[in-house]
């Protein structure tokens, strides 16, 4: 399973939850929050035809946990613009990660703990300005695209319906999403 995968699961389940986990500090172990809401939840009871799902699932919560920490920290350290766009992207991925996470419980679906160990922490190592806002762009772009190939993926691959509709409504929130990543991105050059 990729790290993006890993990371977008996370984010997806959890919502607003994780995001007290998002101080700048550097410990990146899995919080309860992160176990409680990602933990082992009856994906076991999956037939091999739901691996697709499953592998879909708990790379996308991952990736959601790790956007919404870095979300987090653009409303915390960013200037004016970066707050605005971080603030806006964190409502979507809010109700992205609760879509997620009444569908896996719906369908009493476990999933692995989330593992935040490989965090990437080059946010947290930048001083509030111009630099720490140029970064938070472009990895704002890096992440959406990555999530939206994963996505894309994910679409072709799932075999659940409801799953499958649930990616194809989310893309184009993600699409927007890279596209405003892209605009502030070049604001910042």
């Amino acid at each position: 399973m990729s790290s993006i995968m890993k990371a977008f699961l996370p984010l997806l389940l959890a919502g607003g939850v994780t995001l007290a986990s998002c101080g700048d500090s550097t410990n990146n172990s899995t919080t309860s929050e992160d176990t409680t809401l990602a933990g082992n939840n009856g994906m076991d009871n999956m037939t091999a035809d739901d691996n697709d799902d499953q592998d879909f699932l708990e790379d996308a919560v991952e990736a959601n946990t790790m956007e919404m920490r870095a979300l987090m920290m653009g409303e915390r350290k960013g200037g004016n613009e970066v707050k605005s766009h971080a603030s806006h992207m964190m409502a979507d991925h809010r109700k992205l990660g609760e879509d997620v996470a009444a569908y896996i419980a719906s369908k009493n679906i476990t999933l692995n703990d989330v593992d935040t160990n490989d965090t990437d922490n080059s946010l947290q190592n930048k001083a509030a300005g111009k630099e720490f806002d140029k970064a938070w762009a472009e990895k704002m772009v890096d992440d959406h695209e990555k999530v939206i190939r994963m996505f894309e993926e994910g679409e072709r691959e799932v075999r659940d319906p409801e799953l499958k509709t649930m990616i194809t409504n989310a893309l184009p929130k993600l699409r927007s999403h890279l596209d405003m990543s892209k605009q502030l991105q070049e604001k910042m050059k």
